[in-house]
């Protein structure tokens, strides 16, 4: 029986997106639903987990383990070769040869269980699962059988279910080129483009944002701040077009991209007041978001939405965890977008059944738009708008801080003493009333965050002033263990600041 078996490599992919390994069989002595059967045996003996059976294919998924992390394996059955394929599922673009193992692993319990079976045992078996077959299209896959990116180049290649997506990753490499030319922006590099280049391209700044340049809450989606954060970025656009857009279509699928980035950089105007955020991060987020409302729900295939809710569920929690972590991203955007792409997700869930009329199907998306278009415009006028005045003060309170240093400057101890107490502490108690008043202001949380630290910076920073005037006007050293630890206090508090 082992000659019943022409089994033909068409290649094995390590590198590419979705990872895949494809073969040829044949099985000319077994009718088509003899295959189907032994094949579905075949997948349970290596205790795979059966997914969608129909008369023409057979789909099982691998368990998470160290030799497979839950890969989908396909099998063809319309052609008169069968059609064997492993392919990765979730957010892998490294398969490290565990879809070529797939394939040979089930190839093997093949041929041992058709050599072995009896056909009294194979027909239990036919009638055993012939209810469990469902016809063509009930069942939606997001899982790619086909690789769509085989190649560096084709990357950046639209086709049929991949149009888009790539114009959205020349897009934003494109922008990154014009940010990092040092003829346009001398101060740029090519690897990091200059924060001048980044504010005037159009970075989501929100004393410019919201006072009448409100399209870079767009364009701050299409800028990045180094080569890596547009690397990282570009992947995960990709890994989540190959999913989505076959199913969404062009249109769709660029709206979910720009809402839930335009969703994402308006939560970072209400977490922040004076740090510039930019980055496709929020995008990136929204269409994981977008996935996960779809995997939470009966609508992907069981099988597959397990493997993919422990392959993305891995990616966002890793990725969520860099609060704890980092400083140098705009996690409300991250949070913005994937809240957005959740509720896109809910409200377009139903016109995208494969049983949805279209009727039904623009009908959802209307609606998903106008909920989005009121929830956005809300968080645009209602956004805290006191940023100009809060500039202003802060500005007063830098340039009282600077003068209230002078005493550090000072030649004598006469003139440090003078200085101390005719400056010095005045500009502490300055500062301290100017932040009552800034206090009553409508600001971001962040903004808040940092007004709560430098108050007790100005009340250290006072009180050490107090101690270093006693110490010069008394002749003794009785308070260098107080000003040691205000101090060190200091320190503390400046790097929560930065932080």
């Amino acid at each position: 029986m082992r000659d019943a078996f022409r089994c033909v490599s068409l290649y094995c992919t390590m590198i590419g997106f979705p990872p895949r390994y494809s073969t040829y069989a044949s099985l000319s002595h077994r009718s088509t639903e003899e295959r189907l059967v032994l094949f579905w045996l075949a997948a349970e003996s290596l205790e795979w987990e059966v997914g969608t059976a129909t008369p023409d294919s057979l789909t099982a998924f691998t368990h998470f383990s160290l030799k497979s992390w839950n890969e989908q394996v396909s099998i063809d059955f319309s052609q008169e070769e069968i059609e064997l394929f492993s392919v990765s599922t979730g957010v892998q673009v490294l398969d490290f040869g565990r879809n070529r193992q797939n394939v040979i692993r089930l190839l093997r319990a093949l041929h041992s269980i058709d050599a072995a079976i009896a056909p009294e045992e194979l027909e239990a078996a036919i009638q055993e699962r012939r209810h469990l077959i469902r016809p063509e299209g009930e069942t939606v896959h997001l899982t790619r059988s086909r690789r769509v990116v085989n190649g560096f180049t084709q990357v950046f290649k639209p086709v049929k279910g991949y149009f888009v997506t790539p114009i959205l990753i020349v897009l934003n490499a494109l922008i990154f080129l014009i940010t990092t030319n040092k003829w346009l922006f001398p101060q740029s590099s090519g690897w990091t483009p200059a924060g001048e280049a980044l504010n005037a391209v159009g970075a989501n700044y929100k004393p410019l944002t919201l006072f009448g340049e409100p399209w870079r809450l767009v364009s701050a989606g299409f800028l990045h701040a180094n080569g890596f954060h547009l690397f990282f970025n570009m992947y995960a656009v990709m890994m989540c077009g190959i999913y989505l857009e076959p199913l969404l279509g062009r249109a769709r699928f660029a709206l979910v991209y720009l809402l839930t980035g335009i969703g994402g950089a308006l939560a970072g105007l209400w977490w922040y007041d004076i740090t510039p955020s930019l980055g496709a991060s929020a995008s990136v987020f929204g269409l994981f978001g977008f996935i996960l409302a779809l995997l939470l729900h009966k609508f992907i295939e069981p099988r597959e939405r397990k493997a993919l809710l422990v392959s993305i569920g891995i990616y966002l929690v890793m990725n969520l965890a860099s609060i704890f972590f980092s400083t140098n991203y705009d996690h409300a955007a991250h949070f913005g977008g994937l809240f957005c792409g959740l509720l896109m997700g809910l409200l377009w869930l139903p016109g995208l059944r494969p049983t949805a009329s279209p009727k039904r199907k623009t009908g959802f998306t209307v609606l998903g738009l106008a909920v989005c278009g009121i929830i956005f415009s809300a968080a645009y006028f209602l956004a805290p708008r006191d940023v100009n005045v809060y500039l202003e003060k802060r500005t007063k309170m830098d340039e009282n801080y600077l003068m209230a240093s002078g005493a550090y400057t000072a030649r004598t101890n006469e003139e440090r003493m003078k200085w101390l107490k005719n400056y010095a502490i005045y500009y502490m108690d300055e500062n301290l009333r100017i932040m009552d008043e800034v206090d009553k202001l409508h600001l971001a949380q962040d903004s808040r965050r940092q007004n709560r630290i430098l108050r007790k910076i100005y009340t250290t920073q006072k009180q050490l002033f107090v101690w270093n005037y006693k110490t010069l006007s008394e002749g003794k050293n009785p308070y260098d263990t107080e000003i040691l630890r205000a101090l060190k206090q200091l320190d503390s508090l400046q790097q929560q600041l930065d932080y």
